[in-house]
C-alpha cells in the first residue's frame, strides 16, 4: 500500500513527491526493484521478496518521486518496532540536492509515530552518510565506527534490557523472515562473547542485515527439499528478540567434521541448549565449536556432550580491544 508524505523542496527549488511503500504492493514492486537493481544478488532477492510477499516483517520503502517515478530510497524492515535501516540510494543525477536529508526526516518521523523502537545500520565512518544518520540521531557503536544505532527511547543498555526480558513465551524452530531483523541486537550487543557465528563471519558487534539473507535462503531450500535446516533459533514471542542462534556447516578446515556456530542472551543458557539440540544434522557427526567467553554458552556446549579442547591464548581482541583466549570444544 503506497502513502503519500507530500511534497518536499530540492536544493534546486523543484518539489517533489514522498510517499512510503507498505508491502508487499505489487503495484510499486517493478518499480523498487528497478530502482535497486544495481544491488548484488542477495539483496535484489531481498527486495523481490519484500516487495511481493506477505513475510511478517513490516518493510516500508521510503521515496522520493516525480509522477510515479522514484529516484530516491531508504528501507526499514523491522519486527515489532526493531530492525535494519539501509537501501539508501539518489540516483547519480539528482545527489547533492538535499534528497536524504529531505526522505530521511521524513522516514524518522514515520518510525517514532508508528512505536518504533530500534535501528541500526552500516555506513562508512566519516562519510557524507554518516554525518547525515548521525543528524537525525543515529550514533556509532564506537568511535571510528561506521555502525550505528538509534533508539527512540532512552539507552541501548535501557532498550536491551526490556527487550531481552526473560519472562514469556519461547519459540525454538527454523529460521523465518521476522528474525532477519529481529536477530540485529543480539548480534550487535555488548554482550560477552566476541566468537558469535564465525561461517557467516560474524565477530565482535556485527550486523546480521547480510548474513542472515544467506541464512533464510538456506532455510528456503531446506524447506522445499524437505531436509532439517542448518540453523536454528529461539525468540521470545512477546518482545519478537532473537535470543540465540545455533548453526552448523562443514569445517572448512577438516573433512567429515561440523563446525557448530552458538551464540545467545548471557540469560539464555535453556534456549541455546534448544537451539543446538535441534540440530538434526550434528547428531552422529564429530563436531567443532568455539568460544572466548558467555558462560551460558559453555554450559550450553556442555549440556550437548561437547567437551573443552584445546585452548588459543590471547587469540582475539574482545569489544575493549584487549585481547582474550579463544576456547576449542568438540564433540567426537
Amino acid at each position: 500500500m503506497y502513502e503519500s508524505l507530500g511534497q518536499v523542496a530540492l536544493k534546486s527549488g523543484e518539489r517533489v513527491e514522498a510517499g512510503v511503500v507498505d508491502c508487499p504492493d505489487v503495484e510499486w514492486a517493478s518499480r523498487i526493484e528497478a530502482l535497486l537493481g544495481h544491488k548484488g544478488e542477495s539483496w535484489r532477492w531481498q527486495n523481490r521478496s519484500c516487495a511481493r510477499e506477505s513475510l511478517g516483517i513490516d518493510a516500508r520503502y521510503y521515496l522520493l518521486h516525480r509522477d510515479g517515478e522514484p529516484f530516491a530510497n531508504m528501507l526499514t524492515a523491522t519486527h515489532k518496532g526493531v530492525g535494519h535501516f539501509g537501501h539508501v540510494f539518489t540516483i547519480p543525477e539528482d545527489r547533492r540536492k538535499g534528497a536524504a536529508h529531505q526522505l530521511m526526516g521524513l522516514l524518522m518521523e514515520d518510525f517514532r509515530q508508528r512505536d518504533g523502537l530500534a535501528l541500526f545500520l552500516g555506513t562508512g565512518f566519516d562519510s557524507p552518510a554518516y554525518h547525515i544518520y548521525r543528524r537525525h540521531g543515529f550514533e556509532g557503536f564506537a568511535p571510528g565506527s561506521g555502525q550505528m544505532e538509534y533508539y527512540v527511547e532512552g539507552d541501548a543498555e535501557s532498550f536491551r534490557q526490556q527487550y531481552f526480558a526473560t519472562s514469556g513465551h519461547v519459540l525454538t524452530g527454523s529460521p523465518q523472515w521476522r528474525h532477519w531483523p529481529a536477530s540485529e541486537t543480539l548480534f550487535t550487543s555488548t554482550f560477552p562473547g566476541v566468537v558469535r557465528c564465525p561461517s557467516l563471519e560474524l565477530t565482535g558487534r556485527a550486523s546480521t542485515e547480510g548474513p542472515f539473507l544467506a541464512v533464510l535462503r538456506r532455510a528456503a531450500e531446506s524447506r522445499d527439499d524437505n531436509v532439517s535446516s542448518d540453523t536454528m533459533v529461539s525468540e521470545r514471542v512477546e518482545t519478537g528478540a532473537v535470543v540465540a542462534v545455533a548453526r552448523c556447516s562443514g569445517h572448512p578446515l577438516w573433512s567429515g567434521k561440523l563446525l557448530v556456530d552458538l551464540y545467545g542472551h548471557p540469560d539464555a543458557e535453556h534456549e541455546m541448549v534448544a537451539c543446538v539440540g535441534a540440530l538434526e544434522s550434528i547428531a552422529d557427526a564429530p563436531c567443532v565449536s568455539y568460544s572466548d567467553g558467555n558462560s551460558a554458552r559453555e554450559a550450553a556446549l556442555k549440556a550437548v556432550g561437547f567437551k573443552r579442547g584445546a585452548n588459543l591464548p590471547q587469540w582475539i581482541p574482545d569489544l575493549a580491544g584487549d585481547p582474550v583466549d579463544v576456547t576449542v570444544w568438540y564433540r567426537e
